[in-house]
């Protein structure tokens, strides 16, 4: 089995509470087993969290990988339909007459590879449009938002969730003042 935080804080949580019954020889075990019992919970809330960040750490690794081959190819394509816009050029200047012709460059031939060329154009500028658009997205999601909340990452946490880390650390100074 894999290595988890919410296990070794769980276990941190659990040698607490042994540790309070063992230096209190028992006395006054209900309260502060009651009290230790809450810090292993609390122990395993936040390694379950640990956990959650871990793996959406490596989410955004790769996510941040596909945003650097979508934006690589967004580039590649803008070439090329920077390229088949001077070609289409090159055509329309040999049509007419300002750019000399090879031998076998008819009109019909020539009229041919232009229609080729500005179907060429407009399905790269389509792509061009959808790969420019998931650049977009992709640098938003990986932006993300910059306040406070998320910063400590408290703004994928339920109300709930939040209640019990505000109870947390109530405890804490609880324990700690007595």
């Amino acid at each position: 089995m894999a290595w988890s935080w919410k296990g070794f804080c769980s276990l941190c949580g659990a040698a607490v509470c042994a540790g309070v019954c063992i230096a209190t020889g028992g006395v006054a075990a209900g309260p502060l087993l009651a009290y230790s019992a809450g810090a292993g919970g609390l122990g395993f809330f936040i390694g379950d969290k640990a956990d959650q960040e871990n793996t959406e750490r490596e989410i955004r690794l790769e996510q941040n990988q596909r945003y650097k081959e979508v934006k690589q190819e967004a580039n590649q394509q803008e070439n090329v339909n920077n390229q088949t816009k001077n070609t289409i050029l090159d055509i329309e200047g040999k049509l007419n007459g300002n750019i000399p012709r090879q031998p076998n460059e008819t009109d019909e031939y020539l009229k041919g590879q232009l229609i080729v060329a500005q179907q060429q154009l407009k399905n790269g500028e389509s792509r061009l449009s959808d790969l420019r658009s998931t650049v977009d997205t992709m640098r938003k999601e990986l932006g993300g938002n910059n306040n406070l909340l998320s910063l400590l990452g408290l703004n994928k946490l339920s109300f709930t969730e939040k209640i019990m880390i505000i109870a947390g650390i109530v405890l804490v100074i609880y324990l700690v003042k007595g």
